[in-house]
């Protein structure tokens, strides 16, 4: 390699910011960048054999290369790199003003100076492995939301929903501070879990509390933090619950929208793949898409065939067959209702409270039960038998966990009793017992 050649290699002068640092409050007097880029060039090459003083420690600061080293006269090289001839004069003895010896005094200074940069490196190194582990969750507390979450998911059924409601927000907001909060990347997808699964539940509580709002932020709040943990079982309850809102609302192609989005990441032999086709199926008989309807119930129907009998699901949930044996008939009672086939929605919801009243007490759902009833209340009123219908939607308003869904069914039964049979006394008396439990 040539002498210019390698002088090239250390012809490199501080940039603009490392200037003004080095000179500090005083940077904005130095003469302008390309200025001193000549003059630190021709220092290195020789062409000039001193710098001012000010110049001289503003280099020494901005290379980060002690001044005694950077610009030591000749024959004190072998003080910092320990080389010296027989005669102990230096190697590199051509005196200051040679720039083959500032090039090796600059290359021993910045030996020094990546050595330091080393030792710095290897500190910050064992910083990063502290932080990795730092954590002001633990094993404990992971432990003790998962009991939280088990006990609010088995008990949701037999408590008020404003109750439960409370207790979830809570843990829900306890969870948010742990995710603010020093934790491990395993701690965080755990918090993430956990905070999916609360907004879930808190989704449907606001729902059967009549706030739809409410009911889609925390929907959508469970499908982000699952879809950010990469948890699709979490992220297909979330859609399935997000469906049911919008099919509630009669917003149909936010339900269909919130089902295929489920349905794609659906795992397989699920409940949530009967769940969610059927999901699908209501959307489009609030469409009158009847073709569509009937074929997205078969696909349920499908699901169901394939599914274990029981299969456990997370927070002591049952996520198999047995748990999924009034599903499609309960869900297809509503699609023939939005359809107009009140003989197939009929025969629907027999089948379906039939597989309610086959189950044990403490696994079955009265709110879910109760809806049922009022659809087939709905669907005998609607085919010319009063008292029938009368007695299924007294039987649906009896119910021990009473929702908005279920007031909005009794609603649309009182209405029908009204029109179709006026001046019928039990029909009144369904009215006034329904306007009671409104209020």
């Amino acid at each position: 390699m040539s002498v210019r050649q390698d002088r090239t290699r250390f012809s490199r002068a501080p940039p603009p910011a490392h200037r003004g640092a080095a000179s500090g409050d005083r940077g904005r007097d130095l003469p302008d960048h390309s200025s001193l880029v000549r003059t630190i060039r021709r220092w290195e090459s020789g062409a000039t054999t001193m710098l001012s003083e000010r110049y001289r420690l503003l280099y020494s600061r901005a290379m980060g290369i002690p001044e005694a080293i950077l610009f030591a006269p000749a024959g004190t090289l072998s003080r910092y790199d320990g080389t010296a001839d027989n005669d102990g004069r230096t190697s590199g003895d051509e005196g200051e003003g040679d720039p083959t010896n500032r090039r090796d005094v600059l290359r021993v200074g910045l030996a020094a100076a990546m050595g330091r940069v080393l030792g710095d490196a290897a500190d910050e190194a064992m910083e990063f492995t502290r932080r990795a582990s730092q954590t002001a969750v633990g094993r404990s507390t992971l432990e003790h939301l998962e009991v939280a979450i088990t006990d609010i998911a088995t008990n949701v059924n037999r408590s008020s929903p404003a109750d439960v409601f409370s207790v979830a927000r809570a843990y829900r907001q306890r969870v948010d501070q742990l995710i603010r909060s020093p934790h491990t990347l395993k701690e965080g997808r755990e918090l993430f879990v956990y905070a999916g699964w609360l907004s879930q539940e808190l989704a449907w509580l606001a729902h059967e509390l009549g706030n739809p709002s409410a009911a889609r932020a925390y929907a959508i709040d469970a499908f982000e933090h699952a879809d950010q943990a990469g948890h699709d079982e979490l992220y297909a309850h979330a859609t399935n619950a997000l469906a049911s809102i919008a099919i509630q609302d009669k917003q149909p192609d936010r339900a269909l929208s919130a089902a295929r989005k489920g349905l794609a990441r659906v795992p397989s032999r699920h409940i949530l793949a009967v769940r969610l086709n059927t999901q699908a199926a209501r959307a489009n008989a609030q469409l009158k898409q009847r073709a569509e309807c009937e074929s997205l119930l078969h696909a349920a129907e499908e699901a169901y065939e394939r599914l274990p009998g029981s299969l456990p699901g997370r927070f002591g949930t049952d996520a198999g067959a047995s748990a999924a044996a009034q599903t499609i008939p309960s869900y297809s009672a509503l699609a023939w209702l939005s359809l107009g086939d009140f003989d197939r929605s009929r025969r629907q919801s027999e089948i379906a409270i039939a597989a309610y009243e086959a189950k044990p007490a403490e696994s079955r759902v009265p709110s879910s039960e109760a809806l049922t009833r009022l659809y087939l209340g709905i669907a005998l009123a609607q085919l010319g038998s009063p008292e029938e219908a009368i007695a299924m939607g007294t039987q649906g308003l009896e119910s021990p966990r009473m929702t908005a869904p279920i007031r909005s069914r009794a609603t649309h039964l009182d209405e029908i009793l009204m029109k179709r049979y006026p001046g019928m006394s039990e029909a009144e008396d369904f009215h006034q017992r329904r306007l009671t439990l409104a209020t």
